[in-house]
């Protein structure tokens, strides 16, 4: 995980060859607010929002999350966002964020920038409280 990018973008301005996420309000319509984060940063996030909406799949290209889900999913992010100040090492890092496992290897990165994945994490809430005024669902998109 070479260059940590914990940052929301309004526009997907990636490379070609980066995985991206995108958050985007509505049902799919392409005039829809959206924000966009790479790959690797929501890997870091997705293991909290599936704790507390088992019904997201990560294999699907897209799940639609509506007001209710999201209000869990968001509980369980802010959870994870006090927790990390305390976080003391990595292993507790993986159980606080329940961390796939393909980031074993590099969850000391992670680790070592934690509190730019706090940063992230509080922007990510609220982005989604924001918009969860106006709509029903929120989708999560992926972009390979």
């Amino acid at each position: 995980m070479n260059g940590l990018n914990f940052k929301l973008y309004e526009a997907p301005s990636f490379d070609a060859n980066t995985s991206y996420v995108q958050f985007q309000v509505g049902k799919g319509k392409k005039s829809d607010p959206s924000v966009y984060v790479e790959r690797l940063a929501f890997d870091c996030i997705r293991g909290v929002i599936w704790n507390k909406h088992r019904e997201f799949a990560d294999q699907k290209k897209i799940n639609q999350i509506n007001n209710a889900d999201w209000e869990r999913c968001l509980d369980g992010l802010q959870t994870a966002s006090q927790n990390l100040a305390t976080c003391k090492d990595s292993r507790q890092l993986m159980h606080l964020l329940s961390v796939p496992s393909h980031l074993f290897s590099d969850i000391e990165a992670v680790f070592d920038d934690k509190e730019s994945l706090q940063q992230f994490i509080e922007a990510l809430i609220l982005w989604v409280r924001t918009h969860l005024k106006k709509a029903k669902y929120i989708l999560i998109i992926r972009h390979d």
